[in-house]
């Protein structure tokens, strides 16, 4: 068996896919339902006390879809992601890998398969609150969603990037993931700062709900400094692990 077949099949029998695709899609049917029915759900708990909420929309259905599933989503991500990457925590398998193969060559594969497992599963939940949205109230603007998940998706492969990273720091699976949403968080706290902001991986995230809402697309710096960076961590990974003694 390869090691790419071997992460595959090692991603579904461990049930690790499932999750990803799970949070997604439960939040892309949660989305469109929450904004459709928010007003009838607060007066029902209201308890007589008035309450404004803003209408249903198809933007508003979206950005709910991704505000819940990117904060879930992402540290689903990091830890599915940090399972496969952090192979060094188990040093039985660690030295079986290193005296059969090259770092690249273990790493290249769970990168690829991380990658796309989380790609997919966002695409899977942005299409179910697409089409949620569409059911219940109407379809947000069909561009502009599909520009957004291909830029968030440029996220997501840099998050898996910047987990392999923190592998290379550390080898325990928790603290690899950890340090990548710390990171994550850094960078967010980072994008307060309004000359650098739209310079930052960040920066794509906020596109989602501007490109939804028509916006014109200005995210050609964040996404060649999210296509970099997860270029450099990658790259870094590989360095620092083949220095790394199993």
């Amino acid at each position: 068996m390869t090691l790419w077949r071997l992460e595959l099949v090692r991603l579904f029998r461990t049930h690790r896919i499932w999750i990803l695709f799970g949070v997604f899609a439960l939040f892309g049917a949660l989305g469109p339902l929450t904004a459709r029915f928010l007003p009838e759900i607060v007066e029902a708990v209201g308890g007589g006390v008035e309450i404004a909420v803003p209408p249903p929309s198809p933007e508003l259905a979206m950005a709910g879809y991704l505000g819940n599933a990117l904060q879930i989503g992402i540290l689903a991500i990091a830890f599915v992601a940090a399972a496969a990457l952090a192979f060094d925590s188990r040093p039985e398998m660690a030295v079986y890998l290193r005296t059969r193969a090259s770092i690249p060559q273990i790493l290249a594969p769970r990168y690829v398969v991380n990658m796309l497992a989380s790609v997919v599963s966002f695409v899977i939940g942005t299409t179910i609150a697409y089409v949620g949205s569409a059911i219940l109230i109407g379809a947000p603007l069909l561009g502009g969603t599909v520009t957004a998940t291909l830029l968030l998706s440029v996220y997501l492969v840099f998050v898996v990037a910047l987990t392999g990273f923190a592998a290379s720091l550390v080898r325990s699976i928790p603290g690899t993931a950890l340090i990548t949403v710390g990171v994550l968080i850094v960078i967010g706290i980072i994008g307060l700062i309004p000359q650098v902001d739209a310079w930052l991986p960040s920066s794509l995230v906020g596109s989602f709900d501007a490109l939804i809402a028509g916006g014109g697309f200005d995210y050609w710096g964040p996404l060649a400094v999210t296509i970099i960076l997860s270029m450099g961590s990658i790259a870094a990974s590989i360095a620092l692990m083949e220095r790394r003694e199993a």
